[in-house]
């Protein structure tokens, strides 16, 4: 260890007289490198040094420093300190220059602060210094690497508070640098001084402690728990000489002040950056210069840059470094780097972006308006080790010198190389600012508008924005006169948002807007240019009168009280000093207390909208208003925390404004009254409401002001219509084209600008107002060209022509795909969820090529906002968001539509929603639903295709006003939210597009939450008993029962407490009866059957497609597949899908059809007919009842597979639950043998029980000992096995991921097929539970256990019933064997609801048609049982045959006698009777069937199947019996000689031609195609392979 006496001698003096020390030599020497002069040097080598846990921060490469624990102190002030008070002195003589009293104070203080002042001449620079730096305590000795006295470093500090150094004569007196973190961003320093000494800056404040030297201590360490670490503590010498030293620079000057902090990363822990990243914090993506330049001069620091700032070869490179690999930056909009010929755009930094906590930076943009041109705070992140030279190759020891000892600066030589272009390019920056000549002016002003706010001191100002580089403010002038001779005027002073260059609105408050008011506008800027002003414009838009006021408050004003409710009849008072701004007096109630004012009567039209200025100081039960006209009345709900009747109230507004402050609300008066009375009627009573009747709280209290009649001053929709001519047509590469003129004719009294939105019908579009198309001769249908007009005010007008052209062939039908719910949040965002770890396209790809691949436009509801923005419900229990980018699912997904109109829309708030609408619109997906206010809400979305105009209209009921979630989420006039469904509201959707749209689309997101069919009557009043078991209306008797077994995911769970005046069906019916041609309803999440009504469809729900609930009855959904042409909508089909483990999927064969069977017999419940090709798993409506093919098929369900029962006391054999023919579905029985006395038909619950691979893996396969494999199985492809020896734990289960709903009103049947080998007590289970999870009731396994070893066989047991039980769960159970191992297989396994048993006393039995049963069961008496026996039964088959195809399979077509072959069917077509047929002999007659063989041999089995009207099809299939331990041949060794031969080829020709009969062995080395059978193909086959 050296120890140098010159140091130590040198710190002594220091200590022993602390005078003004006066030092020569180079500040970066002294600061990070040798100083021979200076008392001591290499000052960052001293910075105290801690470990709060190891590795967690990087101090770079050992050789530059080994980060040590106890190198130096640090000490930790206290808010109050009066320690900070006496820096604050220090550092404001500092600031001045009065070293005097600084070095007095330092000195009065040494003993506790060990500081000092430093002159210091710096040579190299030839400028004056002054340091403020603390002593070394050289007790503390920081070893680094043991093996190494080179590094070794000699004394730290005591209180590390960091060093401050001054640039007295500095020529850039704004700029401060800072470097708080000078041991973790280990480059930080030397950058930083660099940048100081080239910028000639002001000030350098660097920190004289790292992140770990203390901290809370509080579990584990992270950076934010420092306590060290002065930009997260803000009692620190460090803030303190920011607040003294640089405050005083703030608004000295313009562009003052301005300070770069400087950090640094290591791009290992981050995501592949950029080299530099500008930011002005994490919280200020408007970032200005100097980082950003807002307008075309791009007078910014990465626009200072060289377009290559390294250069090629400069590192060993082989090519330059480009501008936009070197530097990202955090900003709003765009940003480009201009190069004068070409713009590149600057990549957004998502991360390293300053902490949103920040010290410094949050206490230096308190203090500014964040709005202005210029930055205060420039947050500089480096690169620690640039991502080029990783790319290069270049390792650590060459980047920072290893070797050269102690470290100093000069081991960053390449890394400040590196940064020399930033550093360049700030002060060029610099240099241009302090030397341009700005002598322009902003430009004039255009487009101003001015509009009268809801309150009535408010006029709302819009504009185009102006661009100037130097941009100062804003400046706005209003008068009452057009010369401006008594103006007020808005600036800077007052109003410093109006700093903001991009500025394009304000709001004036101020202005009473029942007066009429002149207002202009210029923009000024930092160089005293003032632009010219704008024209004079009027609040008061042409086509316009002044509201008329139907109400204003006085002394003199009479009020009554209202009958009956007014109980506190003297709490109220007219109050002229707590009044709404430009009016004298309002209205306070404050009791229990109704109030009524008789009005002049006026008569409102359907447009009438009222404004009422309310202001509710604190909350009642009910605070509201209401109109009456003396025998009718309708009321509207402010505010109030009761739940109200909608029968009785409007509640839209409550909630929806804070308290303690004036709102206006706007009430379509007109409208509501025709909608709650049919008639319009004279008004000539307001009533007041706070209404409070619990006399255990005081009332809250409710202010109104004004009322006024508006419906003079509001917005005027544009008049719309089209021109249009043809101007030529010609032919172009054989193709004919018609060239057509278009023009737009426009009237609009209250705007000047508008927006064009052309659809031409052919896919293109146009956004000028007179555009000229060439269509391309296609089709041969006319063309509906549809043209939006919007004006400035945000009003639409629509128009569409009719272009015919000549026909070509047609492009018809236009294709539609709609499904249910996406919502992309949540699960799918965790760490583990899809979207995570497989891209959020992933939640999209199974489904292309039924989806976007398939249809013309795919449509959907988007159950959640697109954003990062905005702050959740205050009241809502669920809300939830995702991140924007999902929306590129949607697009891969091939989404064109989404519905907007639910009750996720508001999950957070008014910034999502408006983000999610921005989002949508920037990706070309149409939406529709919500908006701003109820008219933007009601807007449809327009789609143009195949010539045909499509509009889709959406809307909800779902407000939240039955949980009391408030606000509300429906929108009102001026209120957010969604469309609100009503019969009036939507008769007016549908008008509106009726003249223009050759096909509307109601989109409602409505009805009962997990319901599995429409309904009416859910908030009875009484309890209904089918629904029972969830929780009922808040405001019935009954009051609010939860049930959170149920399951409460999704915020109401239970039937909705408010509606419109008509049910579902009703009300859906009512929009196919006012013009709608289609309806699809989103939010039960289970899907509903679909109806046809009045030659419409309606889907009553389509469930979800993308969610992420777990509930198995929402897994199961569709795609609706619409086909229109010109007459409307011709054809529905329906995919079945499935969403598995949160990844939606086709859902294929049974799992398919079993999901289109349920929408059949749910849509036959609405009396809709659904034929469902069971072949091809796709479904398809019957639009026309009156020729709907139907046909009969009669079939056998027989067994011999019985076992005793007791019924109604009585003995009983019962039948093995057997598969009804999937042909259609029963209609009748029309026999049976004599001693069957009763039967059932059942249902399926268990949609995948089969374990095959069609969509669903719900079976919890979660052990390497139980496994789904496709070796041995029953039926299909696959089957369960278990696997236990004798060694094993425990038993094995394999049950359902999640629990099934189970009605408890029905019998139930376990039953699925069981193989065994040495196993014991295997079985088959229902587990029953009162909820979703938690303790279960009971547990019902089949009869038997099976041990030992057993082909396969069906089991079933019976379950008995608990009225408990709502929820159920499979499960297949094998225990531990004896000895060895054991192997169990389960396939096909189930759980059956079956209807009542009925007891036979004739035939035919007539059963209801279509239907989804899929079982048939039945008792019989006949105790010997000497016969295989049953019932006849007929299936009723609608729409159009598949072709009749015998197609047998057989599980294994290989076994060793004696043993078991079992068949199963796979036909397809309209299968009846099945004969499985051996040696002339039936040996089964079901779906499954199983032939016992005890000799060797080759056996021919064919399967005969019946269809409709005696049609029969049979195929045979051969399988081979061999003997126990005979060995099989290699294929084409038929003779077995070991060797592939003409011989063998010999014997296939002569067992071709009959003449030698092939053992079974000979035949399978025979058959070389695998066919079953041997023919010349496998001879030839045989030949090739010959030796």
């Amino acid at each position: 260890m050296k120890w140098t006496t010159t140091l130590l001698l040198l710190c002594t003096l220091s200590i022993s007289n602390a005078e003004i020390v006066r030092e020569r030599g180079t500040l970066s020497g002294f600061v990070s490198g040798v100083s021979p002069n200076s008392s001591y040097d290499n000052w960052l080598s001293h910075v105290t040094e801690g470990i709060a846990d190891e590795g967690f921060n990087d101090y770079g490469p050992d050789w530059l420093d080994v980060q040590t624990n106890g190198f130096g102190t640090y000490k930790r002030l206290d808010e109050g300190s009066t320690t900070l008070d006496y820096w604050n002195s220090i550092f404001t003589g500092f600031a001045i220059g009065d070293t005097s009293l600084v070095d007095s104070l330092l000195q009065d203080s040494l003993s506790s602060f060990f500081y000092e002042l430093v002159i210091f001449q710096d040579t190299i620079y030839n400028r004056t210094f002054h340091i403020i730096r603390e002593q070394l305590d050289t007790s503390f000795i920081d070893i680094n690497q043991p093996d190494n006295e080179a590094d070794d470093v000699i004394g730290s500090f005591r209180n590390s508070w960091g060093m401050f150094i001054i640039n007295p004569d500095a020529e850039r007196e704004q700029v401060v640098i800072q470097v708080p973190h000078p041991c973790d961003d280990f480059i930080a320093p030397y950058v930083a001084l660099d940048l100081f000494l080239q910028t000639d800056a002001y000030a350098f404040m660097i920190n004289g402690a790292g992140r770990e030297v203390l901290w809370t201590e509080l579990g584990n360490f992270t950076n934010s728990k420092s306590l060290s670490d002065p930009s997260r503590n803000s009692h620190t010498v460090f803030q303190k000489f920011q607040e003294t030293v640089i405050h005083p620079l703030i608004g000295s000057n313009t562009h003052w002040p301005l300070v770069f902090a400087i950090h640094s990363f290591d791009n290992s822990t981050h995501a592949p950056r950029k080299s530099v990243i500008l930011a002005a914090g994490a919280q200020n993506p408007l970032t200005n210069k100097p980082i950003r330049d807002l307008t075309d001069d791009h007078f910014d620091i990465i626009n200072f840059t060289p377009e290559h700032p390294i250069s090629e070869g400069q590192f060993n490179n082989t090519s330059p470094v480009h501008v936009t690999d070197y530097y990202e930056a955090f900003f709003d909009d765009q940003f480009n780097y201009d190069n004068g010929i070409n713009e590149f755009p600057i990549t957004l930094a998502t991360e390293l972006k300053g902490p949103t906590n920040g010290v410094q930076m949050n206490d230096l943009q308190s203090q500014v308006n964040g709005f202005s041109v210029y930055e205060p705070w420039v947050h500089v992140e480096l690169d620690e080790k640039p991502m080029l030279f990783d790319s290069l190759g270049i390792s650590d020891e060459i980047t920072y010198g290893n070797g050269s000892y102690p470290t100093t600066i000069e081991n960053f030589s390449m890394i400040r190389e590196y940064y020399q272009p930033f550093i360049e390019a700030t002060e060029s920056y610099l240099s241009h600012w302090e030397s341009m000549d700005d002598n322009i002016p902003p430009d004039s002003i255009e487009f101003i508008r001015a509009y009268n706010m809801d309150n009535s001191d408010e006029v709302y100002l819009t504009w185009t924005p102006t661009d100037d580089t130097n941009f100062r403010s804003f400046q706005i002038e209003a008068s009452t006169d057009t010369l401006f001779t008594d103006v007020l005027a808005f600036d800077l002073q007052d109003h410093p948002d109006l700093q903001y260059m991009r500025q394009d609105q304000y709001t004036l408050s101020g202005l009473n807007n029942t007066n009429h008011w002149w207002l202009r506008i210029r923009g000024s800027d930092y160089f005293n240019n003032v632009g010219p002003w704008s024209k004079a414009v009027s609040n008061l838009l042409p086509g316009h009168i002044l509201p008329d006021t139907l109400l204003e408050f006085n002394q003199a004003t009479l009020i009554e009280g209202v009958l009956d409710e007014d109980i506190d009849q003297q709490a109220y008072t007219i109050d002229s000093i707590n009044t709404i701004p430009g009016n004298s007096y309002s209205l306070v109630l404050f009791g229990n207390t109704w109030k009524t004012i008789q009005i002049e009567p006026f008569m409102p039209d359907t447009g009438t909208i009222l404004q009422i200025f309310s202001k509710t100081d604190s909350i009642s039960e009910i605070q509201g208003i209401g109109f009456s006209n003396g025998n009718e009345l309708i009321r509207y709900s402010f505010s109030g925390s009761e739940t109200l009747d909608i029968e009785e109230w409007i509640p839209v507004y409550q909630g929806s404004n804070e308290l303690g402050s004036w709102h206006s609300y706007r009430l379509p008066l007109g409208d509501d009254w025709l909608a709650w009375h049919d008639t319009l009627s004279f008004i000539n009573e307001i009533q007041f409401i706070n209404d409070h009747d619990d006399s255990n709280s005081d009332p809250g209290s409710i202010r109104f002001s004004m009322i006024r009649n508006i419906t003079s001053d509001l917005a005027i929709s544009p008049t719309v219509s089209i021109a249009h001519e043809i101007e030529d047509i010609r032919n172009d590469d054989q193709n004919r084209r018609v060239n057509i003129s278009f023009n737009s004719i426009v009237q609009d009294t209250d705007s000047y600008a508008f927006t064009y939105h052309w659809e031409f019908g052919d896919g293109n579009t146009s956004n000028i107002p007179n555009p000229n198309h060439s269509y391309l001769v296609e089709d041969d249908h006319e063309y509906t060209v549809l043209l939006t007009v919007q004006d400035e005010t945000g009003q639409n007008g629509w128009a569409s022509a009719t272009i015919d052209l000549d026909q070509g062939s047609t492009s018809f039908p236009l294709t539609m795909n709609f499904v249910g719910d996406i919502m992309m949040g949540r699960r799918f965002e965790d760490s583990d969820g899809i979207i995570s770890t497989q891209g959020v396209q992933s939640l999209f790809e199974p489904t292309m090529e039924l989806l976007g691949m398939a249809a013309d436009l795919s449509i959907a509801n988007l159950e959640i906002p697109l954003s990062d923005q905005g702050y959740p419900h205050p009241t809502k229990s669920i809300v939830f968001r995702c991140a924007p980018e999902n929306v590129s699912g949607l697009i891969y997904g091939g989404i064109d539509v989404v519905s907007l109109a639910n009750n996720h829309i508001l999950d957070y708030m008014e910034p999502a929603m408006i983000q999610t609408q921005n989002i949508l619109d920037e990706a070309g997906i149409s939406h529709s639903g919500s908006g701003m206010s109820s008219y933007e809400a009601y807007l449809p979305a327009i789609k143009s295709v195949k010539g045909q105009v499509i509009a889709f209209l959406a809307s909800s009921d779902r407000t939240g006003q039955y949980n009391n979630y408030q606000p509300y989420l429906n929108a009102g006039e001026n209120k957010s939210g969604f469309a609100y469904m009503t019969p009036y509201y939507l008769r007016q959707q549908i008008e509106t597009v009726d003249s223009f749209a050759d096909l509307v689309i109601i989109e409602m997101h409505a009805g009962s939450e997990y319901s599995h069919s429409p309904g009416s009557d859910y908030d009875s009043i009484s309890r209904i008993e089918s629904f029972g078991n969830l929780k009922t209306n808040p405001a019935s008797s009954f009051g609010f029962e939860m049930t959170p077994e149920q399951g409460t995911e999704i915020d109401d769970y239970s039937w909705r407490m408010d509606r419109p005046k008509m049910w579902d069906r009703a009300i859906r019916h009512f929009a196919i009866d006012e013009g709608a041609d289609l309806v699809v309803v989103h939010h039960p999440h289970i899907i509903q059957g679909v109806e046809i009504y009045n030659g419409k469809l309606i889907a009553h729900s389509l469930g979800n497609f993308i969610f992420d609930l777990n509930y198995p009855e929402t897994y199961p959904s569709m795609i609706l597949n619409a086909e229109a042409d010109e007459s409307g909508f011709t054809d529905f089909m329906i995919d079945p899908i499935y969403i598995d483990d949160y990844l939606t999927v086709p859902a294929k064969g049974e799992l398919g059809n079993q999901i289109l069977n349920h929408i059949a017999q749910l849509s036959k419940d609405l009396d809709t007919y659904i034929h469902v090709d069971k072949d091809n798993n796709k479904a398809h409506v019957l639009m026309d009842t009156n020729s709907i093919m139907v046909e009969m098929i009669q079939y056998n369900a027989w067994t011999d597979n019985y076992k005793p029962t007791l019924f109604n006391g009585q003995n009983y054999f019962e039948s093995e639950p057997i598969v009804l023919s999937n042909a259609g579905s029963i209609s009748s029985i029309e026999n049976g043998h004599p001693s069957i006395t009763h039967f059932r038909i059942g249902r399926e619950k268990v949609w995948m029980k089969n374990f095959e691979n069609e969509g669903s893996s719900l079976w919890n396969v979660n052990s390497e000992n139980e496994m789904i494999q496709d070796s041995i199985y029953r039926r299909g492809k696959n089957a369960l096995l278990h696997i236990r020896s004798s060694d094993s734990p425990s038993n094995i289960i394999t049950n359902l991921e999640d629990r099934f709903p189970y009605d408890n009103q029905f019998q139930h049947t376990i039953h699925g097929f069981i193989k065994t080998k040495n196993s014991k007590n295997v079985t088959i289970e229902a587990r029953l539970a009162i909820g979703r999870t938690g303790e279960s009731l009971f547990t019902s396994s089949m009869d038997d256990s099976i041990s030992g070893t057993s082909s396969w066989q069906k089991y079933w047991g019976n379950v008995p019933i608990d009225q408990e039980a709502e929820f159920f769960d499979i499960r297949a159970n094998s225990d531990i064997p004896d000895s060895g191992f054991a192997y169990s297989w389960f396939d096909d396994i189930g759980l059956i609801e079956w209807d009542t048993l009925r007891l036979i006393t004739e035939y035919p039995i007539s059963i209801t048609y279509p239907n989804d049963y899929d079982y048939i069961q039945f008792y019989h008496d006949d105790e010997e049982q000497s016969e295989q026996f049953g019932l006849e039964l007929e299936n009723v088959i609608l729409g159009p045959l598949n072709l009749l195809n015998a197609n047998p399979k057989v599980t294994q077509n290989i076994i060793f006698v004696p043993n078991y072959f079992h068949f199963f069917d796979e036909s397809t077509g309209p299968v009846g009777n099945r004969n499985w047929i051996f040696n002339s002999e039936i040996f089964g007659i079901g779906q499954t069937a199983s032939l016992f063989c005890e000799e060797p041999g080759i056996y021919d089995v064919t399967l005969n199947i019946r269809g409709i009207n005696g049609e029969e099809d049979e195929h045979t299939i051969s399988v081979f019996a061999l003997e126990q331990g005979s060995d099989q041949h290699e294929i084409g060794d038929v003779n077995g000689d070991g060797s592939i031969t003409s011989l063998d080829a010999l014997l296939c020709v002569n067992s071709i031609l009959e003449l030698y009969a092939l053992q079974p062995i000979e035949f399978l080395a025979a058959d070389m195609d695998g066919t079953g059978s041997i023919n010349v193909y496998d001879v030839l086959y045989i030949l090739d392979g010959a030796n």
